[in-house]
């Protein structure tokens, strides 16, 4: 038989190319172990054996030799499992046939999936591979319940293709960048080994924990969660009030459980990366930076060579997840889920056997909701994962009137709302109207105060308006990361020091951010945006020391802000408080009406993402390709415009000039982008007041366009300094 190959060399005689069936069978053993994760091992097998079948031909040899015509190798495998496994192989057919171009949608279209299978063109000589075993008819590794078998056997698709699409990466690293290669680890930490040194750290924590009321409870949390972690894997959630220390008890139930249920690795999954970045450092500390993968935009890598070696490793990690804790975005999380891409979807077998903590888990948009909760209730019934819902409050995802409600949540603690009013700390009070005038007048009488608002516009204004004194800050997202983790740091101190505090700001200090204010005021918003902004106050309870209270002030805008979904928080807000007057405005039966007064049945799937993957055909036509360009939590497209007013952050632009790898450098760079709308970006380019480096990175180089007390200006007045315009 004619010899065949996978991958070339430079070598002229072949003698080192990589023989065809030495891929397929490391392909198809990696594939084979990681879908048993989830049962379906010989589906895995078949599926590498089968991706590059096609290659065995005289043309794909051409191909390699320096041919330029090109050679569908990916059609010839598909259209085997399709026609030889049974009426389950077109499942197979579409991960075989997108493991390069991406998982197809079913249709007739020339590039659509039974298009292929029945017209498209494959070489005449193809040869069939001894390696190749077929006439085993496969069957997905569950039963699916009659409502949801559509989405179930998608899903089941993508998590096929997560198997090949990596283990066919790594097979291919192994021979193309054995440098690379090696650089992964053999395996992954012990999960038991993270527990016990969290143990020795809570211990720790525990000795020198002062003694007040808040800690005491603290330690009554931490317990209820380590005795719920015996539980078998299912639907969890951790109702805590903010300030509860869910953070670490979350952690100890991640690891406690895991171990005792046999599963691999903790992903937690995080709206904000300011939570991410304040969480991943908590665990970093205490079991090490090796353990812990932050996979999310902002992350900055060091520049010292001794980091080197670790910087490369959580590289390669971040491709698939190989890691036992690994801390990500919603974003990042959720469209992995739904995407179709190699790329993207590499990491998700790795979900499989897994304890996943959605924290804030109230923040899923709800446009998406319904898929989400579907893909999140597969991964318990199908793919051996626990998920924790851990949030102060609580969304109502069992709620009759979803769709795909969670079934039977298992709340961690006892006694939720005993919890609430012990650890109530602060006192809600609704003020009406108040004018920017009269609501800085207010700010202006207190020590210390924090003010959130919910547009950046509102924040700057009322800003700007403050008495002119030392003490006074702004926080939004048009100053980029670096600089308002500079802020915090100094806000923070001058409240240790007691010193004058007042704080203007955007939502982003409401969830992980942890300040401590005795005063805070919170434009109308939805309950759970209140419940956040009193999580700032009066957070370690030391006012409870001396018999008070932290106060919160809700009040009415005199300009109510203009995005609907915001306008849609407040008015069901105002509807939940006029149906239970008597209640806690921030309590958990408030806050459980909020959420079902706000999961509006026709707005819980706006681009019909579930019913579109839900509908089961005898032919299988699953629209992977169009479900997952739809599938988009941030739909506004923003620009991330890089502001080089710090040393490093020029010399970063300066090496994103010449570099012929620019992603290392723009990944440092996040730390000091601004993302800006396309409008807005539109303002700043006019006013010729970007560079565009290597014709694509923005670059802001009139710099008076940004302000050390405000951030980035967009308005068109502000972008030029009026001096620079004298010649």
């Amino acid at each position: 038989m004619m010899e065949f190959y996978a991958h070339s060399t430079d070598s002229p005689d072949k003698e080192d190319w990589q023989p065809l069936e030495e891929h397929l069978r490391g392909v198809a053993e990696l594939a084979e172990k990681f879908s048993a994760a989830f049962g379906a091992g010989d589906w895995g097998r078949l599926a590498g054996l089968l991706h590059d079948a096609g290659k065995a031909t005289s043309r794909f040899i051409e191909r390699l030799e320096g041919s330029s015509r090109r050679v569908d190798h990916s059609t010839f495998g598909a259209r085997l499992a399709a026609e030889e496994t049974g009426p389950f192989g077109k499942l197979l057919a579409y991960a075989i046939a997108g493991h390069h171009g991406g998982l197809p949608d079913g249709g007739t279209q020339e590039s659509e999936l039974h298009y292929r299978l029945k017209l498209s063109k494959v070489p005449d000589d193809v040869v069939l591979l001894p390696e190749i075993e077929l006439g085993n008819k496969l069957r997905p590794p569950f039963r699916a319940d009659r409502q949801h078998a559509g989405f179930s056997l998608a899903f089941f698709t993508r998590m096929l293709f997560s198997c090949l699409v990596d283990a066919d990466f790594l097979d291919t690293e192994r021979f193309c960048s054995p440098e690379k290669s090696g650089a992964r680890p053999d395996s992954i930490a012990s999960l038991t080994d993270l527990r016990d040194k969290l143990d020795a750290h809570l211990t720790d924590l525990a000795v020198h924990a002062e003694p007040t009321a808040v800690n005491r409870l603290r330690q009554e949390i931490l317990a209820q969660c380590r005795s719920k972690a015996r539980l078998k894997p299912q639907i969890f959630s951790l109702t805590v009030p903010t300030g509860g220390g869910k953070t670490l008890s979350s952690l100890a139930f991640a690891l406690d459980h895991a171990v005792a249920n046999g599963q691999s690795r903790v992903i937690y999954a995080i709206p904000f990366t300011s939570i991410i970045e304040q969480n991943a450092k908590v665990f970093q500390d205490i079991l090490g930076r090796e353990q812990v993968l932050e996979h999310h935009c902002n992350y900055k890598e060091s520049d010292q060579p001794e980091e080197a070696g670790y910087n490369r490793r959580r590289g390669l990690a971040t491709e698939n997840w190989d890691a036992p804790l690994v801390v990500t975005t919603n974003v990042q999380f959720f469209e992995s889920l739904f995407s179709n891409k190699p790329s993207r979807c590499r990491k998700l077998h790795n979900i499989a056997g897994s304890v996943i903590v959605l924290d804030e888990a109230q923040t899923i948009p709800t446009e998406y909701l319904e898929s989400c909760l579907a893909a999140l209730r597969e991964l318990v019934e199908h793919y051996r994962c626990t998920v924790v819902l851990c949030t102060a409050t609580q969304p109502a995802l069992d709620d009759s009137t979803l769709r795909n409600r969670l079934p039977a949540i298992c709340e961690i603690i006892d006694q939720p709302q005993r919890l609430y009013r012990d650890l109530c700390r602060t006192r809600v009070e609704f003020v009406g109207q108040l004018s920017n005038e009269a609501l800085v007048e207010k700010l202006a009488t207190e020590d210390q105060v924090l003010c959130i608002v919910s547009t950046k516009p509102q924040a700057r204004a009322l800003f700007e308006r403050l008495p002119e004194t030392e003490g006074n800050y702004h926080l939004s997202t048009n100053m980029y990361p670096q600089h308002r983790r500079r802020v915090l740091n100094k806000i923070r101190l001058r409240l240790k020091q007691e010193k004058s505090c007042r704080v203007v700001s955007t939502s982003l200090v409401e969830a992980g951010v942890d300040l401590d204010f005795p005063v805070v005021y919170r434009a109308m918003a939805g309950l759970d945006s209140i419940a956040q902004a009193a999580g700032r106050c009066n957070r370690e309870g030391k006012l409870n020391e001396i018999g008070q209270l932290g106060q919160v002030y809700v009040y009415e805008p005199e300009q109510p802000p203009r995005m609907p979904w915001v306008k849609r928080c407040a008015s069901r807000a105002a509807e939940a408080l006029r149906s239970l007057p008597e209640a806690d405005p921030i309590g958990l039966e408030m806050m459980r009406r909020y959420f079902a007064l706000l999961y509006d049945v026709q707005e819980l799937d706006k681009k019909k993402i579930y019913p579109l993957l839900n509908q089961l055909t005898p032919e299988l036509y699953f629209p992977f390709r169009e479900t997952a360009e739809a599938f988009r939590f941030i739909e506004d497209e923003t620009v991330g415009v890089i502001i080089p007013g710090e040393a490093e952050a020029e010399m970063l632009v300066q090496q994103l000039r010449y570099t012929e790898f620019p992603r290392a450098v723009l990944r440092k760079l996040q730390t000091y982008t601004v993302a800006v709308r396309s409008r807005e970006f539109a303002v700043l380019n006019s006013a010729g007041a970007l560079e565009m480096v290597a014709e694509q990175f923005p670059v802001l180089r009139n710099l008076s366009a940004y302000q050390d007390s405000v951030g980035l200006c967009i308005d068109e007045s502000e972008v030029w300094n009026p001096e620079e315009l004298i010649s």
